[in-house]
């Protein structure tokens, strides 16, 4: 089995206790079956520690009062590594903030936005693709080989064409919109004959504040989020919301949205919501990064992951971005 990941999947490593959020707070923890089993043999007053800990009907670990893992402890460091060493994290705390996707033999992974760390490296490394064997997984391929060959090299246009630095991004964003849609057409008609992106000369300028207002009526998972935002619609100004400081991060971006979201589209024939999605998404992070006026890669790593949270672990805010008009 090959597992594609962007170059930069190895360079994450959890910051542990110098990180200004924690995964282990505010989440529900789920253990797999193979953990769980693990866990109940553990002994001593360690594995007491366990039993109480975690709930058995469908295990998943008891947060106290305040949201926290049981385990997490006053420096913010894991009880479980401590006393049983890395390998005995169940499957989510072990891969979070990866992610992964399987196509057959080819499995597909990268680092998710919603940390702050792997959203540091995201916005400031340079994407390409890297390749390994790894051992097999059993999985089942797209019931259509000619969609997913066709897809990936449609993906590979669009994440060449949103990194090119001689289009303005919010060109590329409109070009690469009116692309998906002849995408969708080909696939539709069974034709498969891959088109070129067109260069064109309009510019992605959605209604922002619309887009601003419409993430308030949305589930909110952290308590901060809606205040944050609905600050910056009481203080919306119109500006110029794509701008050189942030370009870099911008792109980088909108590739990491495309190459996380965009062959799902295999399965459900739906191309145009994943780049929509990309595009409102670049397009409320360029506001925010541009009112917020820091431009370091601290506090737009921060922004982004905090968009990142709200939007990719909610399967309702996900699918309402997807599918969200936006008016230009």
């Amino acid at each position: 089995m090959i597992l594609r990941t962007p170059s930069y999947y190895d360079s994450f490593h959890c910051i542990a206790d110098k990180c200004t959020d924690n995964c282990c707070i505010g989440w529900e923890i789920d253990i797999d079956k193979d953990t769980a089993e693990k866990y109940s043999s553990v002994g001593g007053d360690f594995g007491k520690r366990l039993s109480s800990s975690i709930s058995h009907e469908n295990p998943s670990f008891i947060p106290d009062e305040n949201g926290r893992c049981p385990f997490l402890n006053k420096d913010n460091l894991c009880d479980i590594i401590l006393n049983l060493g890395e390998d005995a994290l169940c499957d989510i705390c072990t891969n979070h903030p990866r992610y992964f996707e399987w196509f057959g033999d080819i499995k597909e992974g990268g680092i998710g936005l919603s940390c702050e760390e792997s959203a540091r490296i995201i916005l400031t490394q340079k994407f390409s693709v890297s390749e390994r064997e790894i051992p097999d997984e059993e999985t089942d391929f797209p019931d259509d080989e000619r969609v997913y060959e066709f897809l990936y090299m449609a993906r590979e246009k669009i994440i060449s064409h949103l990194l090119d630095e001689n289009v303005p991004l919010a060109s590329a964003i409109c070009d690469v919109i009116k692309y998906a849609e002849k995408l969708e057409s080909s696939v539709d008609s069974e034709k498969f004959i891959l088109p070129e992106i067109e260069k064109g000369k309009e510019n992605f300028s959605p209604d922002i504040k619309d887009l601003l207002c419409f993430l308030l009526t949305l589930e909110q998972l952290s308590p901060d989020w809606a205040p944050y935002i609905s600050s910056a619609v009481e203080n919306f100004s119109e500006r110029e919301i794509f701008s050189p400081e942030t370009d870099g991060y911008l792109r980088n971006i909108a590739v990491y949205f495309v190459w996380r979201y965009f062959m799902k589209s295999v399965y459900d024939g739906e191309i145009s919501p994943k780049i929509n999605l990309m595009a409102i998404s670049v397009a409320v992070l360029s506001y925010l990064f541009s009112q917020s006026g820091d431009f370091s890669v601290d506090a737009c790593s921060l922004i982004a992951k905090n968009f990142s949270k709200e939007i990719e672990y909610s399967e309702e805010n996900l699918y309402a971005l997807l599918y969200k008009k936006f008016h230009q």
